[in-house]
């Protein structure tokens, strides 16, 4: 895999001091590893707190062939945030977006996927707030041509998510007035709370600290449920055509330094430290299936996380988020079965039309890219957004 050349300095302190100093549309993009239309670019974020190799994040771009620079700087903006063991594969997602008259962007973060280098353990920080310089980059750049934008996060990326934009809230007048470039919040299956037993959840929030002080690189398994990947990827019984070196069919060992550090967070947002302050929409499963035996309830359900906690756990991210649990859905709700995928599609559609409309939508679309993708003969209508 090839390295865009060159990289762009940037850092958190750039964009704090002047969040438009740079827009995207100067940053130096080079042809993706998705194919047609998609573009990415790296910025060099320097040294590595946590003492590994330089630390890099890689901003994607879908933008094809014929849309003009007015046009495209008119599109409202929409940036995606992958979880753990990930990185952005989405191409349905984004031609379906782009349709719809989206600018559609997304972040590979620190150590994972395409910002991935020589000399680092995958997917590793010891606190989740690192993440904070990779996503203000993004949202600074991007707003710098687009306006607002919205920010969807994925599992982990969806916890990620939830405490950048709290912490920016929350923070001094340069973060507030990054938060003030952000329009919206979507969550995609996040992970708001430790999902194990509670002799587990005892032992990651009350011992594992401990651990971490005198042996922060120990390992820990990286799976939560191995059934996962098998039902995702084209090679086991999925359908996606992802790269398995970026994102395996079982997730990487983790350090116990990364889930002491996931653990504060979680923390943190269970004793009312988080808070959006933007309209926020949390999309789910209707329930879990832990089994690791691979049926037919690993394809209509979230095989990692309890979609239960992340509705006990909504009106902590945001007072008014609107939860919509969706019949039938996996753990990344745009990769489900095709009619299930179709309604969390709809979903979005109907919040991002409400929260930031896109003045020109295509008007006649030969097909919906993300329902034309092969997928399940079986409906699972979603509930309309709403508390519950």
């Amino acid at each position: 895999m090839s390295t865009p050349d060159p990289t762009t300095r940037l850092t958190l302190a750039d964009v704090l001091a002047d969040p438009h100093g740079r827009s995207v549309e100067t940053l130096p993009f080079v042809p993706d590893i998705l194919g047609d239309g998609f573009t990415c670019t790296t910025v060099d974020l320097g040294p590595d707190p946590d003492g590994e190799t330089p630390v890099v994040s890689t901003l994607v771009r879908y933008r094809p062939e014929g849309v003009t620079d007015a046009e495209w700087a008119a599109r409202p903006a929409v940036i995606f945030v992958h979880g753990m063991t990930d990185y952005f594969f989405q191409r349905h997602v984004a031609e379906h977006l782009h349709a719809r008259g989206r600018a559609v962007y997304a972040v590979d973060l620190r150590k994972c996927g395409r910002s991935w280098r020589r000399g680092q353990t995958w997917h590793h920080v010891s606190a989740q707030g690192m993440y904070d310089e990779d996503l203000s980059i993004a949202v600074a750049t991007v707003s710098a041509t687009h306006g607002p934008v919205v920010l969807v996060g994925h599992s982990t990326g969806g916890l990620d998510v939830t405490m950048f934009v709290s912490r920016l809230h929350a923070g001094d007048a340069p973060r507030r007035r990054l938060h003030g470039l952000i329009r919206a919040v979507v969550l995609n299956s996040p992970w708001l709370d430790l999902q194990f037993g509670a002799p587990t959840n005892a032992v990651i929030r009350h011992v594992l600290p401990l651990v971490a002080a005198v042996a922060p690189d120990a390992t820990i398994p990286g799976g939560v449920n191995p059934v996962y990947g098998r039902t995702l990827h084209v090679s086991e019984a999925g359908e996606w055509d992802y790269d398995l070196r970026l994102k395996p069919l079982v997730a990487r060992p983790k350090k116990v330094s990364w889930l002491t550090g996931v653990a504060r967070d979680i923390a943190t947002l269970q004793a009312g430290g988080g808070g959006t302050g933007l309209p926020t929409l949390l999309l789910c499963s209707r329930t879990h299936h832990f089994s690791p035996r691979l049926d037919e309830r690993s394809f209509s359900a979230d095989l990692i996380l309890r979609p239960s906690q992340m509705r006990a756990a909504a009106h902590l991210v945001d007072p008014d988020t609107e939860v919509a649990t969706i019949d039938g859905a996996m753990h990344d709700v745009f990769l489900s079965r095709a009619p299930v995928r179709r309604d969390a599609l709809r979903i979005l559609d109907d919040f991002l039309d409400r929260e930031a409309p896109a003045g020109h939508a295509a008007a006649d679309r030969p097909g919906d890219p993300a329902a034309d993708h092969p997928g399940s003969t079986t409906d699972h209508p979603a509930d309309p957004p709403g508390r519950g």
